[in-house]
C-alpha cells in the first residue's frame, strides 16, 4: 500500500464508496483530505436497513442528494468521486444535476453500460454475501497490494452487514443498467483513475466501456495495484482528487 500525502482541507469533496463496502473505504484517503464527506450508499453500511430489492443507481443517486444540496448551499458545487459501483452512481448524479457537481473523479468504475461479468462470476458474487470466508477469498482476489488487518477486517464486516436485498439487486440489476443515455447531461471535466492489472473491472473495460462514452475525459492508469485503489494506492487517489 502506498503512504497518503500530507492533509489538505477540503470540506466539498464527496466519496462514493463500491459494491459491498462502505464508507470505511476511504479511510486512508480522508486523512488526506480532511473534512471529506464519504456517506454510505443505500443498503450498505450504516444504510444497510434501507436496501431495497428493486433498488438500482438512480435510487442510490436519489438518496444522495439531501447531501448535496447542503454542500452547494453551503460551499458551491462539489467534487464528487466514485470508486467502483459507486463510480456509476457518480455519474448518474454528476449528469442527472450538473448545478451540484464541479467535477467527477471515477475511480476503477463500474462502466454506465452493463459490467461484463460471466454468470458464474456473478453467481459467485451473489452468494458471497453473508459468507465470512466467500468475502474473505474474494477480497484477496480482487487486490494486489497487501491491506493493513484493519482495513481487511473492516472490508469483510461491511460484506456480512451489507442489506441481502441490496447486494441481490446490485449483482443482478444494477450492475447490468445501462445509463449511458442519461450522461447527455453530463458537464463537470472528469478524472479517471484506474489500474491496468485491476482483476475485477479489467483496463479494457475502463478504456471501451468509460473513456469511450466519456469524451474530453483526464485518463491516470496505474500499475501494480488491485481493484481497491483507495486502499491499495491511496496516494494515486488523492493527487487525483486534487488534480495535482
Amino acid at each position: 500500500m502506498t503512504d497518503a500525502p500530507p492533509p489538505h482541507a477540503n470540506g466539498n469533496t464527496v466519496l462514493l464508496h463500491g459494491f459491498g463496502t462502505s464508507g470505511h473505504l476511504w479511510r486512508t484517503v480522508r486523512e488526506s483530505l480532511s473534512g471529506a464527506h464519504a456517506p454510505d450508499l443505500m443498503g450498505f453500511g450504516t444504510q444497510a436497513s434501507a436496501g431495497r430489492a428493486d433498488q438500482g443507481t438512480a435510487d442510490m443517486g436519489e438518496a444522495l442528494l439531501p447531501l448535496l444540496r447542503s454542500l452547494h448551499a453551503a460551499r458551491g458545487p462539489v467534487t464528487l468521486a466514485g470508486h467502483s459501483m459507486g463510480g456509476k452512481v457518480a455519474m448518474w448524479v454528476a449528469a442527472t444535476r450538473p448545478d451540484l457537481v464541479r467535477r467527477l473523479v471515477l475511480i476503477a468504475p463500474s462502466p454506465p453500460t452493463p459490467e461484463p461479468m460471466s454468470d458464474e462470476d456473478r453467481a459467485a458474487l451473489r452468494a458471497a454475501h453473508g459468507d465470512r470466508a466467500a468475502l474473505t477469498r474474494q477480497y484477496r482476489t480482487i487486490t494486489r497490494q497487501p491491506l493493513s488487518e484493519t482495513d481487511f477486517r473492516q472490508l469483510v464486516h461491511d460484506g456480512l452487514c451489507a442489506s441481502p436485498a441490496a447486494w441481490t439487486a446490485w449483482t443482478d440489476h444494477g450492475s447490468r443498467e445501462d445509463i449511458t443515455a442519461r450522461l447527455v447531461g453530463l458537464r463537470a471535466p472528469v478524472t479517471v483513475l484506474y489500474s491496468a492489472d485491476d482483476p475485477a473491472i479489467a483496463a479494457d473495460t475502463i478504456r471501451r466501456e468509460v473513456l469511450g462514452r466519456l469524451p474530453g475525459a483526464q485518463a491516470h492508469e496505474v500499475r501494480g495495484s488491485g481493484h481497491l485503489l483507495p486502499l491499495e494506492q491511496p496516494a494515486e487517489v488523492v493527487a487525483a482528487l486534487l488534480d495535482v
